[in-house]
């Protein structure tokens, strides 16, 4: 007997709906604790040898006891020279190299002990290996603690494009233990307080006010003091952080995130400057401009503006920089529409309604970045100023000719 395929061809097209979900949970625990008794913690994490900890020089020099403690031996700490010029692919592969040699399972875990570069080296690795396995994260820098070290994304740097190539990957665990910020250097406690300042001014008054209270001395004093506000800063900012990103952790919900504020022309400028400008502070010169351009188009007071562009500049922040012209600025929103669904959803700081974000790219002329930029010049030295109201749930809006989007 033959059978003719044309006899079982269907009328009409068939098909099956797969249903695909990643949902994840994860904990964020925050220890009060010094890091060699933080570290301990993680014993349960690693009782069954299957493991690799990833981490950095500076790291090693001032914890690797306390991580050789930990089981079952010091062969599995791997030290990564970690810095934002060679968060690249061979980092990558270096890890997922160390870990075939350990012979690490799919139950296994990449223990991430270090700044934000670390993470993301590890994310992506854990990300890759056996197409996923556990992922612990210990941020040691003030960036990771309330910024980099909490959510689920992990990326590094291609063809001269910052975090251009990267992944999705929940943590199964994170420690946040702020003694670890004593042994930071200044510098690196500025680029922190940058995001803190972010997260403040898009979802916290009282936060920013905290922080324009005690941010400089705990700069100057390594977060030894004032220790209660150090902490509150440093839990508050992070909990603000987990709960903008438990909205749309894999950013399919929305392309529209108030997280994103200071992260429209920091990528660009950062990559411009060689990382000789630190990811803090291209943040911080982006979170002036942003705040100029959010005057110019009059959702917020001149007075605002300022008061934004006085606390950077007392926390020993950048507000601007030669890279960042005009040509660099429209290159910048014509790249952020590419990574944002087709809209650069610049996030714009109003002081009465929620936040705007803008919808296209060309929607702000040459001439009012150029006004925008030289405002940041010009801006007056360092004062206090009136609280600013910041954004809240609201409604769409329309500003200055310019079709925004409220959040």
């Amino acid at each position: 007997m033959t059978i003719s395929l044309r006899d079982h061809e269907p009328e009409a097209p068939r098909s099956h709906v797969a249903a695909a979900t990643r949902r994840t949970a994860y904990e964020v625990v925050f220890q009060d604790r010094e890091p060699a008794a933080a570290l301990r913690s993680l014993r349960p994490w690693l009782a069954d040898g299957d493991h690799l900890i990833v981490t950095t020089p500076t790291v090693h020099a001032l914890y690797g006891d306390a991580l050789s403690g930990l089981p079952p031996c010091s062969r599995r700490i791997l030290v990564l020279d970690c810095t934002e010029a060679s968060k690249t692919l061979e980092q990558v592969e270096h890890v997922c190299r160390r870990a075939r040699e350990l012979g690490l399972s799919r139950s296994g875990a990449l223990v991430s002990v270090g700044g934000g570069v670390s993470g993301d080296v590890t994310t992506v690795a854990a990300a890759w290996l056996r197409r996923g396995i556990r992922n612990v994260r210990v941020p040691t820098t003030l960036v990771g603690q309330v910024d980099a070290g909490l959510g689920y994304k992990g990326a590094v740097n291609f063809d001269g494009h910052k975090s251009y190539l990267g992944c999705f990957h929940a943590p199964a665990h994170v420690l946040v233990a702020p003694d670890f910020l004593r042994t930071l250097p200044a510098r690196h406690l500025r680029e922190g307080f940058s995001e803190i300042v972010k997260i403040a001014i898009v979802c916290d008054a009282d936060l920013l006010d905290v922080v324009e209270r005690h941010a400089e001395a705990l700069i100057r004093t390594g977060f030894r003091t004032p220790r209660e506000p150090g902490r509150a800063i440093v839990w508050r900012a992070a909990g603000l952080m987990l709960e903008q990103l438990a909205q749309n952790p894999y950013e399919d919900q929305s392309y529209e995130r108030l997280v994103d504020f200071g992260h429209t022309f920091s990528p660009i400028l950062e990559a411009a400057s060689r990382h000789r400008l630190s990811h803090g502070e291209a943040v911080s010169v982006d979170m002036a401009l942003t705040m100029a351009l959010s005057a110019e188009l009059g959702l917020v007071a001149p007075a605002s503006r300022d008061r934004i562009l006085a606390l950077l500049r007392r926390l020993g922040l950048p507000v601007a920089s030669p890279l960042l012209t005009v040509d660099l600025c429209r290159r910048a929103l014509e790249q952020a529409a590419l990574h944002r669904g087709g809209r650069p959803n610049l996030v714009l700081p109003a002081d009465s309604g929620p936040a705007r974000f803008l919808e296209a790219a060309d929607a702000i002329g040459a001439d009012v970045l150029a006004r925008a930029l030289r405002a940041v010049a010009e801006a007056p030295a360092p004062m206090r100023q009136g609280p600013l109201p910041l954004a809240r749930p609201g409604r769409r809006a329309e500003a200055g000719g310019l079709r925004l989007a409220g959040t």
